[in-house]
């Protein structure tokens, strides 16, 4: 099955077996506490079943983990202009690793130091349909640069 289907084309059924096929595919990456390294087939994967989620979600929450500021802004607005529109943050400068939180329904972002070893982009998929409960979930660590 595969992610290239839009959403709006399939039945209950397909939708509900197709959503079952992603998020195992995306959980069997998530396991890890930095991102694996992927093969171009494999990224190519991921990011088209991240964006299949995309489209049937209401909005996603992104949690970055990265050695600098700038390696988490530039993965923020990658992944951010792959799921909907490009952004342009304006956040203040800060040292050492962080953790840096975007929400793409309000457009807003929380910044913090951070002194864990995992590295990667969690996504964090939401909707409140009942019949897509399945697509709320978080996933990852994805690479800083999959998109």
């Amino acid at each position: 099955m595969s992610s290239e289907q839009p959403p709006e084309a399939l039945s209950a059924k397909l939708m509900s077996a197709k959503l079952k096929t992603v998020r195992q595919a995306l959980i069997k990456v998530s396991l890890a506490e930095t991102p694996p390294t992927l093969s171009a087939e494999q990224r190519q994967a991921i990011c088209s079943d991240l964006l299949w989620l995309n489209e049937i979600s209401e909005y996603q929450t992104l949690g970055i983990c990265a050695d600098t500021l700038a390696a988490a802004a530039a993965a923020l607005e990658s992944y951010v202009a792959a799921l909907s529109q490009p952004i342009q943050l304006d956040i203040p400068d800060r040292a050492g690793a962080v953790y840096l939180k975007f929400n793409t329904l309000k457009n807003a972002w929380y910044l913090d130091g951070y002194s864990g070893k995992s590295r990667g982009v969690l996504m964090t998929y939401h909707t409140s349909e009942p019949e897509l409960e399945q697509v709320n979930g978080t996933y990852g660590p994805f690479p800083l640069d999959l998109f």
